[in-house]
């Protein structure tokens, strides 16, 4: 699915937003790291689909290619997590599996740290959410460069 330069910018910028939105990714120092692991297990859906469409979309010489090659093969690692976290947070709340009201997908993604380090897999989920989390840095700073623009500096982001 190769696209034209600006079709480029296009999918990076929206890489940039959907990266931005999601935990760790834009989380301040102040926020608990360990909460986050849970979120960054639980946000690595969407964050994936958002790598994937970049890497199909971008030109292969473009140097964001490689960048990105390696945020998707470590938000992977997250993902892979994803079903352990839902039957957990599942297990903890009391949620129906195929439960996707607002309540219950809150329920799984924003959770306090010591339940986060409760879940049988958190050391794995720590781990594969700081190599995310440095994957997602680097790309981003590629992404700025390549968008003219870092979004996650942007003030509209900010709450």
């Amino acid at each position: 699915m190769l696209v034209g330069p600006k079709q480029e910018r296009e999918l990076a910028w929206q890489t940039q937003v959907s990266i931005a939105i999601c935990a760790p990714f834009a989380a301040s120092p102040q926020d608990d790291q360990d909460s986050l692991t849970g979120e960054s297990v639980y946000d690595s859906e969407s964050v994936h689909a958002a790598l994937t469409t970049l890497a199909y979309g971008l030109h292969p010489t473009r140097p964001a290619v490689v960048s990105t090659v390696a945020a998707l093969s470590a938000v992977s690692s997250l993902l892979v997590l994803r079903p352990s976290w839902i039957t957990y947070c599942n297990d903890t709340f009391a949620l129906a599996q195929d439960a996707d009201d607002r309540r219950s997908e809150m329920s799984r993604q924003w959770v306090s740290a010591n339940l986060v380090r409760a879940w049988p897999r958190f050391a794995e989920g720590q781990a594969a959410c700081g190599r995310a989390t440095a994957s997602i840095a680097q790309l981003q700073a590629k992404l700025a460069e390549f968008c003219g623009r870092d979004v996650t500096a942007s003030a509209l982001l900010v709450a």
